[in-house]
C-alpha cells in the first residue's frame, strides 16, 4: 500500500472511506484492538485531508493514462488454495517483505488475501485485490526508472522492504508487522530518498476451500490496515527534499 500511495505522489514529480465504512462485507473487526494504537502513528482516520486528496487524485490520473490492467479481466478464475494455518499465513506475509520486497514491487501472495480485501494506508483506501494489482502494474515502470531498480535486482542492492518485526495474534485474528521502506530515488536531480517506518495489521478470517475442490480450510486477509510512524504530509515531503532531510519515524522509543 505504501508503494501505491507514495509512488503515485512521486509520479507527479516526473505515487473517502472512513473506518466505519470500509466495506468489510459484514465481517466483524475487533474495534478495541484496532483503536488501541496509542496515537503514535498516522492512519487513514487521522491523516490530513489534503494528503489523502492528493494521492487519491494522482492514483486516478495514473490509472487513467496507463489503462486498466488485464488482471481485472480474470475475476471468475478459481482462487488458489489459501494458507492452511494462521502460522502459514504469517509466513506468507513475512516472505512478501523478505523475498518479494513487496513495499517496492507490490508483489503480494494473492492466495493469502480475500478478493474483496480492503486496503488502507494513511492516504488511500480501496477494496479488491484486482484493484491492488492494477494499481501496482501501472506504477512499476515509474518505480523502475526513478529508483534504477531494474538494474539493481540481481545484486540485491537498491530499494528494500526491511521487516523489523512480525507477530501473530490468534485471539483477535491478525498478523502485525513493523517495517522500513527505504530506497534512493537516484534519477531525480535533488537525490531524494524514501525512508519511512510503518506498521501493518493483516486482519484475517478462516475460509472454506470447498469451492476450489480442496479438502482443507484456510485463512485469508480481509482487511489490510497500514499506518506510518510519520504524519502522511511529512512522509510525502521526502519526495521533494534531499535524502536525510526528513526522519523516518516520529517515535523515539521503538518497540
Amino acid at each position: 500500500m505504501k508503494y501505491i500511495s507514495i509512488l503515485c505522489a512521486l509520479s507527479s514529480t516526473q505515487y473517502s472511506l472512513g473506518f466505519s465504512s470500509l466495506g468489510t462485507s459484514g465481517r466483524n473487526i475487533n474495534l478495541a484492538a484496532v483503536e488501541g494504537r496509542g496515537g503514535t502513528t498516522d492512519s487513514y482516520e487521522t491523516s490530513d485531508a489534503s494528503s489523502k486528496g492528493l494521492v487519491s487524485s494522482l492514483t486516478g490520473i495514473v490509472n487513467l493514462f496507463m489503462g486498466e490492467s488485464k488482471a481485472n479481466k480474470h475475476n471468475n478464475d478459481p482462487l488458489p488454495p489459501a494458507p492452511v494455518t494462521p502460522q502459514a499465513l504469517m509466513k506468507a506475509i513475512q516472505e512478501d517483505y523478505t523475498v518479494k520486497n513487496y513495499l517496492w514491487t507490490g508483489d503480494i501472495h494473492l492466495p493469502a488475501f480475500e478478493p474483496d480485501c480492503t486496503f488502507t494506508d494513511p492516504t488511500l483506501s480501496f477494496t479488491g485485490t484486482q484493484k491492488f494489482v492494477s494499481n501496482v502494474k501501472n506504477l512499476i515502470p515509474i518505480v523502475d526508472f526513478l529508483t534504477e531498480q531494474a538494474s539493481k535486482r540481481e545484486d540485491g542492492t537498491g530499494p528494500k522492504s526491511e521487516l523489523l518485526d512480525i507477530s501473530l495474534n490468534e485471539d483477535d485474528g491478525y498478523v502485525q508487522t513493523r517495517w522500513n521502506m527505504v530506497g534512493d530515488l537516484s534519477r531525480l536531480p535533488w537525490k531524494p530518498a524514501i525512508d519511512v517506518i510503518g506498521r501493518t495489521k493483516f486482519w484475517y478470517n478462516k475460509i472454506k476451500n470447498d469451492d476450489n475442490g480442496n479438502a482443507q480450510d484456510g485463512y485469508r486477509v480481509y482487511f489490510y490496515d497500514e499506518e506510518w510512524e510519520l504524519e502522511a504530509g511529512t512522509a510525502l515531503l521526502q519526495l521533494i527534499t534531499p535524502k536525510g532531510s526528513i526522519p523516518n519515524s516520529n517515535i523515539e522509543e521503538r518497540k
